[in-house]
């Protein structure tokens, strides 16, 4: 009778034992099969069979059902896909773009403007590599004396392509090349190939501006990175009339690699048979690859949600991510969240791919062109730069040589990769949070003849200074800052000069409390301090550090050029505020390693053990 209860098969197993394990559960249950032995009998090759077919469909029909939607696709074709549903369009590659001056002299003639036409060529090289960049726009220039000057002309890497189609039924337009900048994109058309009237189509995400006769084109991304372009149905949008040509101009693009390019050469037609002078104004920059799909993932919902708007803080990120290719980390915060508090702002701070900081001119794009039309009117958005902590680390490391093969050097090499690799991996981002038992773990477990080590840890700030003049500095760390209540200095500082005196100077903190302290200035005679004055204030718990009515004159040259505050922090965790970015710059981790005679078994009961201070 037990056997023939059991007349149900489980369909929850995908492990091809247990479904074959299942399928014999399933026979053994009727009463033909009750005692037979499936492992010796030929109906065992037949299970077999059975179950790898069942573990085939499964497999292949999870694998589908997760291409269907966004959060569990794998392939491009499928996240791409799911992207158009919700109306995000991935961005394209990018050309680096760069701001130039041109000037004219000793033309043959002197006619009253001078035009530089579009897709001219200016020649550059990176590495001995030549690359070619081309104004998208005319540039015309009036003449002045007897010398032309073309001001701020943007220059974009590049190889200028066309390609025409005529309109049919059924026919697809497509842009047939890789690495396509889409911000370079022209489409025109005209009636027909005798015509020499051509319209211009422009690109438009917003569905309400659109109405029947709107001369608009949507762009997709279809299988391969390549695009294809759609035009209007008549409804939404000027529909196409068969016979129609479209003409497509556009720029494929060798993405990132130009990046930095500084001196150009102008290798356009002669301009009235003058000279021609170039000099740079910015250099290239803004070059980048097709978007990753984890991107796509995490930039198509929330362009979704914000519904090309910028009202909350996703909203300005999903916006900024999609139009500004080039930043590798955002973060945005109210004005009510700024320290000290500035209602009506909205403050946005971008972490660029390629560089430290964005250019005057990339943050006015941002501000009057991105976020314009679609921020709220009663906000001011102001972009202000990254503010980087950059962490001083030293490790002593203890390694036992009788259980492995490498040198002292292989195994401090290892240990600054690893700590390398934690910075990219885990810092450098807005996100970032330096968790220091994080990395001691993974120290740790760099190479299994470590035995232990001892990591400190110090924050280098460094300061803009406003030379020769009056100013005050305030630090907003938003880490707390070592509090002993002693004089025991947690804050010190590089070398730097004052008006009227010829000594370098340093600053250091002078404790009042375990809460509160005061900065003093001194120098050093004999390797002696002689303090100059006390100002400023410290409040350890906020890490807030005001140097009031600072005036510094020069940096001292032997040090690191730069003004900058050392500070040791209460705690070993740092993480990042606001516009602030965690950083382990490679020359400042500091790595010795030494063998530890008790692990080895050359010294009894650590008498002669090494110690090393656990404190900065």
């Amino acid at each position: 009778m037990a056997h023939t209860e059991n007349k149900k098969i489980s369909v929850a197993e995908l492990d091809f034992d247990a479904i074959k394990s299942n399928l014999k559960t399933y026979l053994e249950g009727q009463a033909t099969f009750a005692d037979y032995d499936f492992e010796g009998a030929g109906l065992s090759v037949l299970l077999d069979t059975l179950a790898y077919n069942t573990h085939y469909n499964a497999l292949y029909t999870n694998l589908a059902v997760n291409e269907s939607f966004l959060d569990s696709a794998s392939k491009r074709s499928s996240i791409v896909s799911r992207a158009k549903e919700i109306g995000y369009v991935p961005y394209s590659a990018t050309g680096a773009t760069a701001r130039i001056n041109i000037t004219v002299t000793g033309t043959s003639s002197t006619p009253a403007s001078l035009t530089i036409p579009a897709n001219t060529p200016f020649s550059t090289s990176i590495a001995g590599k030549s690359y070619n960049f081309y104004n998208i726009d005319a540039a015309i220039a009036v003449l002045s004396g007897s010398t032309y000057t073309f001001t701020n002309v943007d220059v974009k890497e590049g190889s200028p392509l066309t390609f025409r189609y005529t309109v049919a039924d059924g026919a697809k337009y497509i842009l047939p090349n890789l690495d396509v900048d889409l911000s370079t994109l022209k489409v025109r058309v005209q009636e027909n190939s005798s015509s020499s009237v051509f319209e211009t189509y422009n690109n438009q995400e917003n569905i309400l501006e659109i109405d029947s006769t709107t001369p608009v084109y949507f762009v997709k991304e279809i299988e391969g990175q390549l695009y294809e372009l759609e035009f209007g149905n008549g409804t939404i949008g000027k529909a196409l009339a068969n016979g129609n040509v479209v003409t497509l101009t556009y720029m494929t693009t060798n993405k990132a690699d130009a990046n930095g390019a500084r001196v150009f050469s102008y290798q356009g037609p002669t301009l009235l048979s003058g000279n021609v002078a170039v000099t740079t104004v910015i250099a290239a920059t803004n070059g980048s690859d097709i978007e990753e799909i984890d991107s796509i993932k995490y930039n198509a919902p929330r362009s979704y949600t914000s519904q090309n708007r910028a009202v909350t803080v996703d909203d300005y990120k999903s916006l900024l991510f999609k139009s500004y290719p080039e930043a590798e980390s955002i973060n945005i915060w109210g004005g009510e969240d700024n320290v000290p508090a500035q209602y009506g702002k909205v403050f946005i701070s971008i972490k660029p791919k390629t560089t430290t900081y964005l250019t005057n001119a990339q943050k006015s794009l941002i501000v009057n062109e991105i976020l314009k039309t679609k921020n709220v009117v009663s906000i001011t958005p102001e972009v202000v730069n990254p503010e980087y902590i950059n962490l001083s680390l030293n490790v002593t490391a203890y390694y036992n040589p009788r259980i492995t093969t490498r040198s002292i050097n292989d195994m401090k090499a290892l240990i600054v990769q690893t700590i390398e690799d934690y910075n990219d991996n885990h810092l450098n981002s807005f996100d970032g949070i330096f968790r220091y038992s994080n990395l001691t773990s993974l120290i740790d477990e760099t190479e299994e003849s470590i035995v232990s080590h001892i990591m400190t840890i110090k924050l280098h700030r460094e300061i803009e200074v406003a030379y020769n003049t009056n100013q005050t500095y305030t630090i907003n760390l938003g880490n707390p800052i070592y509090a002993s209540g002693v004089p025991e200095e947690s804050i010190t500082s590089s070398g730097f000069f004052i008006p009227g005196n010829v000594n370098v100077m340093y600053l250091e903190d002078n404790p009042t409390n375990k809460t509160t302290g005061t900065i003093r200035m001194y120098y050093f005679v004999n390797d002696i301090k002689t303090y100059v004055r006390t100002f400023g204030s410290v409040e350890y718990a906020s890490g807030t550090i005001v140097l009031n009515e600072l005036e510094i004159s020069g940096i001292d040259s032997t040090t690191s050029g730069i003004f900058e505050l050392f500070i040791k922090p209460q705690s070993n965790d740092v993480v990042s505020v606001r516009n602030q970015l965690v950083f382990i710059p490679d020359d400042q981790i500091n790595v010795s390693v030494i063998v530890d005679q008790v692990a080895t078994g050359d010294q009894a009961g650590g008498s002669n053990y090494v110690f090393t201070s656990s404190r900065n």
